[in-house]
């Protein structure tokens, strides 16, 4: 018994010892062998582009080939017979891809690779409070370089939310259980940065 374990021991610790001079041979091997190719510099780790670790970079990637960003140039916010409709204006609607979440009473919805900027090119914020009933602030803004993110806080409970796409770019068809027919007009705060 004592006999296996040592020859155990030292079958591992020879492994273990020349696997250096294995992998140098390897690498040594491959070096001949390209002599008469080009040496093509390899990449460090920190350039190595890291692969999904989460569901939502996953989705990021598949969904958006380009990494160009989509520029939203208004946001309206437009009342109708069974609340209120959000409309992000960009002519590339159909490129924005949302991911979205409900926390507690909001919905928060964040749009990858675009960006709020006025056909000036100054980035702005869209800020509506209480436009419905049921509704207690509606905010669009630049979230970080390239996400916008747009929250809806609901009272007492996160509102309904519906996706169309449009000539005008993408809608958001908020609706809530206090909404009614006849809403007072809205009056959005657009800031400029």
């Amino acid at each position: 018994m004592k006999i296996q374990r040592s020859l155990s021991n030292t079958s591992l610790w020879l492994v273990i010892s020349f696997l250096p001079l294995l992998m140098a041979e390897s690498v040594r091997a491959e070096v001949k062998q390209n002599e008469q190719t080009v040496i093509t510099r390899i990449k460090r780790l920190s350039e190595i582009e890291r692969p999904a670790t989460n569901v939502s970079e996953l989705f990021s990637q598949s969904s958006t080939p380009s990494s160009e960003v989509v520029e939203v140039t208004a946001v309206k916010a437009n009342p109708t017979a069974k609340g209120v409709e959000v409309i992000l204006q960009t002519t590339k609607g159909q490129q924005l891809q949302i991911t979205n979440r409900s926390a507690g009473n909001s919905f928060i919805a964040d749009i990858p690779n675009a960006q709020l900027r006025l056909p000036s090119g100054e980035a702005f914020t869209f800020r509506s409070e209480k436009p419905l009933t049921g509704i207690t602030e509606i905010t669009v803004n630049n979230f970080d370089a390239n996400t916008i993110r747009v929250t809806v806080i609901g009272e007492p409970s996160s509102p309904t939310v519906e996706l169309f796409d449009s000539d005008e770019g993408l809608i958001f068809g908020l609706t809530t259980a206090a909404s009614t027919a006849q809403q007072p007009p809205i009056q959005p705060t657009p800031q400029v940065k």
